[in-house]
């Protein structure tokens, strides 16, 4: 492994990409030669403007690292927002708590990818009432979200979804929202999610991603809100996740015909996940 700097363009080469990099910026020699593009993070909107570039190379996105990290960050978020486990000092004779079930929440799951397919599993299997949201494989509840205590965002971020959550999409929601974001920032209007917010005491939000990061001052101040700084995806393994995927996926490249690799790999081909002019 060299630096793009030392590389001999001349030669087949795999590129190992992330959020900055700008294949556009990279030389045409170099791109040219290029068998295989491994990026190693989830979110992939940056290429959005490349795709001339990278439409004829394997380019694999790394979902599987982080999924099921992002997915348990959702995950405890319904937990926190539920319920606070209490503290006996003594022995309480009435063994009373006044806690509601997941079994009985209306959840609503934006994403059916492999971040949602696990928040989805999960929740299911505890219970809960789960409306999948995912336009682009046609999965659009008939009916609104003003019954969803839960609302959970995990679906990745394109020009069709910016500010998904706004404030017609707010003003519908529950009084006692349960807003999670673990997935893009500028899914949501911020400023009608504060406003929203502000109105409606009781209403939680778990925000791990921003439109601006780092987050600023317009979010102080709101007790009832949990922000993180974009860690959702972060765990003690994922150093250790990033070179297992990157050394797996080589191996089959180097192992496997075309056909079997792309077969094996279809989920996380960004090609297959360019859709009428869109990454989904």
């Amino acid at each position: 492994m060299v630096p793009i700097t030392q590389a001999d363009h001349s030669l087949p080469s795999v590129l190992i990409t992330n959020t900055s990099t700008e294949l556009k910026k990279l030389p045409n020699t170099l791109l040219k030669n290029t068998q295989l593009i491994l990026h190693s993070n989830s979110g992939y909107e940056n290429f959005t403007s490349d795709v001339e570039l990278w439409s004829s190379i394997p380019l694999l996105i790394g979902h599987s690292i982080r999924a099921q990290a992002v997915a348990e960050y959702s995950l405890a978020c319904v937990f926190q927002g539920l319920l606070e486990i209490p503290q006996h000092l003594t022995w309480d004779k009435n063994r009373h708590w006044e806690r509601p079930l997941i079994k009985d929440q209306q959840i609503w799951v934006f994403g059916n990818g492999h971040i949602g397919k696990i928040i989805i599993k999960t929740l299911k299997a505890l219970g809960a009432q789960v409306t999948v949201v995912d336009p682009f494989l046609n999965l659009v509840p008939s009916t609104d979200h003003s019954e969803a205590r839960i609302i959970i965002a995990a679906t990745s971020f394109n020009q069709s979804n910016y500010h998904l959550f706004n404030e017609r999409f707010f003003k519908l929601a529950h009084p006692e929202l349960i807003f999670i974001n673990g997935a893009r920032g500028k899914l949501v209007e911020e400023k009608a999610l504060r406003e929203f917010l502000l109105s409606h005491p009781k209403a939680q939000a778990f925000l791990d991603v921003f439109e601006q990061e780092p987050f600023d001052q317009s979010w102080h101040h709101f007790p009832q809100v949990w922000k993180t700084s974009h860690i959702a995806g972060v765990y003690s393994g994922l150093d250790e996740g990033i070179i297992q995927f990157e050394e797996r996926a080589l191996t089959d490249y180097t192992q496997m015909s075309d056909i079997e690799f792309k077969q094996k790999y279809q989920h996380e081909l960004l090609q297959n996940k360019w859709i009428k002019g869109e990454l989904i």
